[in-house]
């Protein structure tokens, strides 16, 4: 079983509000260093020769306790190695090559254009074996996990896109209650499944949120808002049909509601005024920072004003008690923040128009760094837990819930994680 491991050797680690210094990007590992590396890491997607991944990646596999190689390889490395793949095609032969084939493969982050056709073929015909339930909520995998299988390995394919947003916003959220484990959101860490989600209003209906976008990332944001306990979810973009498809995805999943006009606004905003929904307390932007053009475009920002300047009325209101959550897991009244959350996914600027906008009107304004941060420590912390279960010669492993498992609890440990934090958030190029 996988609660069987345990992560020591985080004494200088804490969990409260202290910023580590940035540390120095490790360089790209060498083709030299690649070969011997007692496990190897990707990142496959294109265009990727800018990407942050591999010197935030590295600065943790290089800083947690040297994992030994795989059974029976005759390997010999002190610290694994995380590198660029470039890749346009799931046909291009060195992917299969690399996940299926090679001994010492142990993980990779998959980016555009990979993420959605990795999905369509899985099992041995596929790249990756199965998906987890956010692999197959979204459709959307940036992740693959190599695990022990019965005397052999299994590729899972996950999305750590929706954590960058939950966590980032959870994250947040601490830091703007005060905290004593900014963490605490993220894993409650009570002794079994639980997570943290948003109140109810006083009539017991959820609060609403709403999504800037379309696409993958539109349905990332989607499943990490719907997770979060937010219903309705708004969704605003200037292309109908992108939209549209994105509703369909979900299905009767979930209550996704475009809005296209002030009229559509208003009618809703009438239902949020009675109390048959709940009001807004949370948003997402996932579009780039280019300034209106079209009349579709202008409409997505005149529905976003008119979003940011509406009444908190969550914080001041009392809150309905939670219902019984199913399947075992246990949800937890997110103590809510003097200001509501609003994370931009967009970085470039880090200050966009959107995050300036939300200040104005008094919101949580979180930057698309930050997210970036989240997903990857997402990453991190199920590749070190799984070579820690190579390590200990399980025969099987999950693990997927070690995703959450953040600070000195977890596999990296606090001081890392904010160092490889620090580091990002200091880097002034990002792709």
């Amino acid at each position: 079983m996988s609660q069987s491991i345990s992560f020591q050797g985080h004494a200088n680690g804490t969990n409260g509000h202290a910023t580590a210094t940035p540390a120095n990007a490790p360089p790209h590992p060498t083709p030299e260093q690649i070969a011997s590396s007692a496990r190897r890491y990707f990142l496959f997607g294109s265009p990727i020769s800018h990407s942050a991944s591999p010197a935030f990646q590295n600065l943790m596999l290089q800083s947690i306790a040297p994992i030994n190689a795989f059974p029976g390889s005759d390997k010999q490395s002190f610290f694994p190695t995380y590198s660029l793949k470039d890749t346009k095609s799931i046909d291009e032969p060195h992917l299969r090559e690399i996940v299926r084939n090679d001994p010492l493969f142990a993980g990779a982050g998959v980016t555009m254009p990979l993420k959605v056709v990795i999905t369509a073929t899985l099992g041995e015909e596929g790249v990756i074996d199965e998906l987890s339930a956010a692999g197959k909520a979204t459709q959307t995998v940036n992740t693959i996990i190599s695990v022990p299988h019965n005397g052999s390995r299994k590729m899972i394919g996950t999305n750590t896109d929706y954590l960058g947003i939950s966590h980032s916003v959870l994250r947040a959220v601490a830091e703007c209650n005060a905290e004593d484990r900014v963490t605490k959101y993220l894993d409650p860490q009570l002794g079994y499944a639980a997570r943290y989600v948003f109140p109810r209003n006083p009539e017991g209906k959820h609060y609403s949120a709403f999504i800037i976008g379309s696409g993958g990332t539109c349905r990332s944001a989607v499943y990490a808002v719907s997770q979060m306990g937010l219903s309705p979810i708004y969704l605003l973009n200037r292309d109908a049909a992108e939209t549209q498809a994105v509703v369909e995805h979900f299905g009767n999943s979930l209550d996704l509601r475009p809005l296209r006009s002030i009229e559509a606004y208003n009618a809703e905003a009438a239902k949020r005024d009675a109390g048959e929904i709940g009001h807004i307390a949370c948003a997402v932007g996932a579009i780039p920072a280019f300034a209106p053009e079209t009349p579709d475009e202008k409409m997505v920002y005149t529905l976003a004003e008119m979003f940011f300047a509406s009444p908190y009325h969550a914080l001041t209101q009392p809150h309905a008690p939670l219902p019984s959550a199913e399947a075992g897991e246990a949800l937890i009244e997110l103590p809510l923040p003097t200001n509501r959350p609003f994370l931009d996914m967009c970085y470039k600027p880090r200050i966009t128009p959107l995050l300036r906008l939300a200040e104005q009107n008094h919101w949580l304004a979180i930057g698309g760094v930050e997210a970036m941060v989240e997903q990857g420590l997402a990453q991190a912390r199920m590749w070190a837990a799984t070579a820690k279960a190579w390590e200990q010669g399980m025969a099987e492993f999950e693990p997927i819930e070690f995703a959450v498992k953040a600070g000195d609890e977890g596999p990296i440990g606090f001081k890392v994680e904010e160092e490889a934090r620090e580091l990002v958030r200091s880097m002034l190029d990002i792709k």
